[in-house]
């Protein structure tokens, strides 16, 4: 079948499965003065009797949907029966008007509703009794998969689900158009033996309800299109084997005298390259002893170099170490000149991110590995200076959370810098009037190369009016800069006290 036939078949299937429900009512002498007449009773019914009627209406005025209107009259009664069921706590006619509003958002294709309606119509219909209008809400949630882009599995359970309903109920009829869909089902996805099952089980029903031929003329059409493909297909493997296997014996009586040639060949040309390869390889291994013996003597006299380079890079970054502490011996004499205070908290706040860097290379020249950082080491170490350095009156405990991990010097050197500024602001700003306060260190490895570094303290917090980019401090822009220089995504927030996030992805080489 093709693609557009196919699609219009089964909107066609759609529309006369989903509205069989309403078929028997709508066939009886339900007239426009009997309806009129109903209407101008309803004011005086109450209870179910005035739930039938309204259902009875929606029904009627469902089947005059061509005309403009009448849908939006099927709507609204349909929708007052459900209020009203609901008022009465009646389960069976809540269940009822959740199948009728199901069928009237199909008529206006709208496959979400046709669905949450047809979902409710089923969890209220399983609590009674009702076999037949549940096994209609289960069409009708078929009816939305099939509209929809809903994975196979999801189109074959509703119908399955609703035939096994109409054989526990008798309802041979609708049981039968079930199995008709199932083979339509089947023969959309090219599965032609289950179609052919399906149809033929239809079929069947379809003559023990006693309908005429006419009623089920389609599933014939179907299933001669179906037997037909049969026969042609098995004709077609029949001759397809047939050739396949003279092909194969002319081939194998082909390969087998063409393979003792090509073997022959292949002797005598394996004979003179074995001859020839002992030859050489005679002479190659007085070269390769040779050769041998030259790359000993180079491998033993880089050894030598790399461990002089390796002792020089670690006298290196000693003697940095050393020049950094210098440079933090000369802020601290500097001090002792200086009255203004601005200038000395400047000086401090110096001498805390000279010493962060120092740490790091006192770290390299005291390790194996003169290139990366070990970070639990590095930040408990940092902390505790940290601790000595503002031992005042305040009493700040530091909780630290590290994955063990190490990082490269050009991650290690900005993440404890960014650490320095965030725990240093921390103690000096946000725990006033000698509270106690709590400062949680969170350095985390995710996956992908991922890391988080985040820095919370139990502080005040940032006040209202703070604006990070337009009143940024020294510290903050030079926290900012440090996570741009790594490609680091930087936040910080001043809800229940001040948060600093630092999360930045670490290529696998560089480590």
């Amino acid at each position: 079948m093709k693609p557009c036939a196919l699609k219009e078949y089964c909107i066609f299937a759609l529309l006369l499965i989903g509205h069989s429900v309403c078929m028997d009512a709508k066939e009886t002498d339900y007239t426009h003065g009997l309806v009129k007449s109903d209407e101008r009773a309803l004011s005086g019914l109450h209870g179910i009797n005035k739930v039938n009627t309204l259902l009875q209406l929606s029904d009627w005025y469902e089947s005059q949907n061509f005309k403009a209107g009448q849908l939006q009259k099927a709507f609204d009664y349909a929708q007052q029966a459900l209020r009203l069921s609901r008022s009465l706590h009646s389960v069976l006619y809540e269940g009822k008007c959740y199948l009728q509003l199901s069928m009237l958002y199909q008529l206006r294709n709208n496959n979400e509703m046709i669905e949450q309606c047809a979902r409710q119509a089923i969890v209220l219909l399983e609590k009674t009794n009702h076999t037949d209008d549940l096994a209609e809400a289960w069409v009708m949630l078929w009816s939305a998969k099939m509209r929809g882009e809903a994975p196979m599995k999801e189109k074959f359970m509703p119908i399955r689900k609703a035939a096994a309903l109409f054989k526990r109920s008798g309802n041979i009829k609708r049981r039968s158009d079930c199995y008709r869909e199932i083979g339509e089902l089947y023969y959309r996805y090219k599965n032609f033996p289950k179609a052919m099952a399906s149809l033929e089980k239809a079929m069947a029903l379809y003559k023990k309800a006693n309908l005429e031929e006419k009623d089920f003329y389609p599933i014939y059409t179907r299933l001669n299109i179906l037997y037909e493909t049969e026969k042609k297909n098995k004709d077609i493997i029949i001759l397809r084997n047939q050739t396949l296997l003279q092909q194969n014996e002319l081939r194998n009586a082909a390969f087998i005298r063409n393979s003792m040639i090509i073997f022959l060949g292949l002797l005598l040309i394996i004979l003179g390259l074995l001859y020839k390869s002992f030859k050489f390889k005679k002479k190659t291994n007085r070269t390769l002893e040779g050769k041998q013996d030259e790359i000993n003597q180079k491998n033993t006299t880089l050894r030598n170099m790399l461990i002089e380079k390796e002792w020089l890079l670690r006298e290196i970054h000693h003697r940095v170490k050393n020049n950094l502490h210098m440079v933090v011996g000369l802020l601290a004499s500097q001090t002792e000149f200086l009255k203004n205070e601005e200038a000395l908290q400047a000086i401090s706040s110096s001498q805390n991110r000279i010493h962060s860097m120092s740490l790091i290379h006192q770290k390299l020249y005291q390790s194996e590995n003169l290139s990366i950082i070990n970070m639990p080491s590095y930040i408990f170490e940092l902390s505790e200076y940290l601790k000595d350095c503002f031992q005042m009156e305040k009493s700040v405990r530091f909780v630290l959370d590290i994955d063990n991990f190490d990082l490269p010097l050009s991650h290690s050197i900005p993440i404890g810098l960014i650490f320095n500024e965030a725990v240093t602001n921390s103690i000096k700003y946000a725990f006033q009037d000698n509270v106690h306060g709590i400062i949680d260190i969170s350095l985390k490895a995710g996956d992908n190369n991922t890391f988080t570094l985040k820095i919370q303290d139990s502080g005040s917090g940032l006040p209202i009016d703070f604006d990070p980019v337009e009143n940024a401090s020294l510290g903050l822009k030079l926290m900012r800069g440090l996570a741009e220089d790594i490609k680091a995504e930087f936040k910080i927030s001043g809800e229940n006290g001040t948060l600093v996030v630092v999360k930045f992805t670490l290529a696998p080489t560089i480590i």
